[in-house]
């Protein structure tokens, strides 16, 4: 699966399929990840250059922009480089703000089971190869990274990753790709992420479906936790 990159005559019809694919996971997407996409969103519409993939802006605007106090802005972009979609190309230093660029692969990863959705058109472009057409040079493309095969290492949780894999390959991606098997005992399988937001997220918004895909590979499962882990 591959992406143009927004430049010469394709370029606005690619802008539109990275927005739409961001606002129909900020319309239908968990609280968070939906929070995210609009706010992303604005910062792309706003601030960001297609051309050079990075945009400048500080935090204090970004604060103002989204109607939250810097100390949330700070966070929530911390969260968006968490999840891989930002990172600082260049940190702020006296008399400039930070430099960030945007992982247009890593958010088209974290939105693409929501294509669909938006309809069979918007799949069949965002899933075409970038040379069908024979109108787009090789180096305006942008190749959507495949998710990392699970460790295969015995453990309830690789079987239970390679499952995950295999049903929700964008939420593997995105969140489970970042667990690793913690603890199991009389029942509960602990998992741990480096992320406190990681960690968080998943326990509110997707601990179904491990606990579901857990207890397919090993009934005697009850309980799944998710809890932060030091590096």
């Amino acid at each position: 699966m591959q992406i143009r990159k927004p430049a010469g005559q394709h370029a606005g019809a690619v802008k539109y399929d990275v927005l739409s694919a961001l606002l129909v996971l900020a319309a239908q997407g968990g609280s968070v990840e939906a929070r995210l996409a609009l706010r992303l969103s604005l910062l792309i519409t706003t601030r960001y250059n297609w051309r050079s993939g990075t945009f400048c802006v500080g935090q204090r605007e970004i604060a103002r922009m989204w109607g939250v106090t810097e100390r949330t802005a700070k966070r929530e972009m911390s969260a968006m480089r968490t999840l891989g979609w930002v990172t600082v190309s260049r940190p702020a230093a006296r008399g400039r703000v930070a430099e960030h660029r945007i992982d247009l692969a890593q958010v088209l990863i974290a939105t693409k089971s929501f294509w669909a959705d938006i309809g069979p058109d918007f799949v069949a472009r965002m899933d075409a190869p970038a040379q069908a057409a024979g109108e787009t040079p090789q180096s305006n493309v942008v190749q959507l990274r495949p998710a990392p095969a699970p460790l295969r290492d015995g453990s309830l949780w690789s079987a239970v990753a390679e499952q995950l894999l295999m049903d929700h390959p964008a939420t593997y991606t995105a969140w489970f790709a970042q667990l690793v098997q913690v603890d199991l005992q009389d029942g509960i399988l602990v998992l741990g992420a480096k992320s406190g937001f990681v960690a968080d997220y998943v326990q509110q918004h997707l601990v179904h479906r491990l606990t579901a895909a857990a207890i397919s590979r090993d009934p005697s499962v009850k309980l799944v936790q998710v809890r932060a882990v030091p590096a």
